[in-house]
């Protein structure tokens, strides 16, 4: 097989882990879940295993707050505004959308058509007025989120663009590919700063630490590397997991990153130490064995994590004992990893918070984008 089959491969496995209905594509809008502490008491546990007792809520109709219904095909990537204000999403369509997250219909809805073929990641610049997105078409580009105008292409990477994050002080982009590299771009010069050669397989994910001094990239070779974002530097190279890495994010004070992974787990650890802080592989296991999937998760491929902005929790969506209807999204008590609260629901690949913390955008694999009720 020669790279580019390898590489389509890697795209289509990536994203088509599940069966996907009618391949049509959404977001989903919710409340976020309440506080933490509003959990029962704890279970036993080993320091590293995240438990405690269940709070699960199903999904129930009629709580969707926002529905989307823009895309033609899979929703890839989501991303929600510094400002709050709008929403940002990705397709297999080929698309990027900018949609208005206040339900009030104050900006209409815009649809970037610069790609080629599949978009698979996007994100805000800080100033909340551009957009980043990437695909398999092997351009990163940044853009006037209301108007599309002012593209710039960054092109030189020779796979996929899997993954792209502006970093806080709107300087640099950085971005992951199944080419096995991460590429940071300088946002004013429009070129490439440096090339980071660290991994030995696809880059899934990449993102910024809050100060913009540190980049998290994840990847197929199982590792997660933090690299200094002025020189690339390689400062810290993760190896606690045992399958691809699918997804990373910083804790806010930049002390810890929680990482997600197909190996069913999310491992929140210390950057500069490398030490586990905890580990969630599923939870109350042993119940959903037994079939009571409403006080138990098992364990599965996850697809997404994302901190909270005020670092109080982490959300997590995760593959599913429902087949290939739904997925479950699983948030925690992000000191702790107790307090555990689960939500059967739509087949999601990718979440957001809201800049406030109040709700999450999820990217779902049907025909509607929606602002849900989960709470």
């Amino acid at each position: 097989m020669d790279n580019l089959d390898e590489q389509a491969q890697q795209v289509q496995e990536y994203l088509s882990r599940r069966r996907v209905l009618q391949t049509l594509a959404g977001v989903l809008l919710v409340p976020a879940v309440a506080g933490c502490s509003q959990s029962a008491q704890s279970l036993s546990s080993s320091p590293t295993v995240a438990t405690s007792s269940p709070t699960a809520q199903t999904h129930q109709q009629g709580h969707s707050l926002y529905t989307y219904s823009g895309h033609k095909e899979r929703v890839t990537s989501v991303d929600w505004s510094p400002d709050g204000k709008r929403i940002v999403s990705g397709s297999l369509d080929k698309t990027v959308q900018v949609w208005d997250a206040t339900f009030s219909n104050t900006f209409p809805p815009y649809l970037y058509r610069g790609h080629t073929d599949q978009v698979l990641a996007v994100g805000w610049g800080p100033d909340s007025q551009r957009a980043v997105s990437g695909g398999a078409d092997k351009t990163v580009q940044m853009w006037d989120a209301l108007n599309g105008e002012n593209a710039t292409i960054y092109r030189g990477h020779t796979g996929s663009v899997m993954a792209v994050a502006w970093s806080p002080d709107g300087r640099w982009i950085a971005s992951g590919s199944t080419d096995g590299s991460v590429r940071v771009w300088d946002v004013d010069k429009k070129a490439l700063k440096y090339l980071y050669r660290g991994h030995s397989a696809d880059v899934n994910t990449v993102a910024w630490s809050a100060d913009s001094k540190h980049i998290a990239s994840g990847s197929t070779d199982k590792t997660v590397h933090i690299f200094a974002a002025e020189t690339g530097k390689t400062l810290t190279i993760y190896r606690g997991h045992s399958a691809r890495v699918s997804s990373v994010s910083w804790s806010p004070d930049g002390t810890q990153i929680a990482s997600a992974s197909w190996d069913k787990t999310v491992q929140v650890w210390n950057v500069a130490t490398g030490a586990v802080a905890y580990t969630y592989n599923g939870y109350n296991v042993d119940v959903a064995k037994k079939g009571d999937t409403t006080k138990g998760v098992l364990p599965d491929l996850v697809f997404s994590v994302a901190w909270s902005h005020n670092g109080k929790r982490i959300v997590a969506v995760t593959q599913t004992y429902c087949g290939d209807i739904c997925a479950v999204v699983v948030t925690w008590d992000a000191a702790t990893g107790k307090n555990v609260a689960f939500y059967p629901d739509f087949p999601i690949f990718a979440v957001a918070w809201s800049p406030d913390d109040t709700r999450l955008v999820s990217a779902v694999s049907y025909s509607d984008v929606q602002i849900s009720r989960v709470s």
